[in-house]
């Protein structure tokens, strides 16, 4: 069974997050230098409800990794903004959502990052491959060779960070054909994420750690 462990300074969890993961343990924050992270080992997933600042996130979630390097961490924020997401992805967390997340939600959450994946809102998500793509030289990846020429066209448009409606507006064709293209797309290039997908179309590889893709 996955061991869920929530770090958070409140006195009781969450009722959603107990809903989600009835078996889930609860670790009392008391601050980066009295909170004993010993009890991370072993997580499958950590969860980090947070509620500072950009700067004390990123630290925050820095410390936590040190102490549960092979656990995916998934930030929990009150008020989730971009800012403070951006700063606890490039820290090292796989995910970052609302602390108030439904809990079917939650379980799709730690799936996907369980298995390598990135959970981030739509918008958040789109910073974070505009970033990407601003890091690109330029030069065509020779990946995408194995692409027809509008699955090409679609792809390194959603590497940069555009929505499949702006993409049908743009190529004069229907969101259907766009999902058909990046569906198509997806195949060929062995991804199962958008996020994927930027890396490949970017030339970032994969095995970089997401501290090194994206800066705060």
């Amino acid at each position: 069974m996955a061991r869920h462990v929530f770090v958070t300074a409140r006195p009781e969890p969450i009722p959603r997050w107990l809903e989600a993961f009835p078996n889930a343990q609860l670790l009392q924050d008391r601050g980066p230098d009295q909170t004993d992270l010993s009890s991370l080992a072993g997580a499958n997933v950590v969860w980090l409800h947070v509620t500072g600042d950009a700067p004390a996130v990123s630290a925050w979630v820095g410390t936590v990794h040190a102490a549960a390097p092979h656990a995916p961490i998934v930030v929990l924020s009150n008020v989730p903004e971009d800012d403070q997401g951006m700063a606890a992805l490039a820290a090292g967390a796989s995910g970052y959502c609302s602390a108030l997340t439904l809990p079917a939600v939650l379980r799709q959450v730690a799936g996907v990052v369980e298995h390598g994946g990135l959970w981030v809102g739509p918008q958040l998500m789109r910073r974070l491959m505009q970033g990407l793509a601003a890091r690109n030289s330029g030069t065509p990846e020779p990946v995408l060779d194995r692409l027809s020429q509008r699955e090409r066209q679609v792809a390194v448009a959603v590497a940069r960070g555009a929505t499949n409606k702006e993409i049908a507006r743009v190529l004069g064709i229907t969101e259907r054909t766009v999902k058909a293209h990046l569906a198509a797309a997806f195949e060929k290039l062995g991804v199962r994420d958008r996020m994927q997908l930027s890396l490949v179309v970017n030339g970032v590889e994969e095995s970089t750690p997401l501290s090194q893709k994206i800066s705060a």
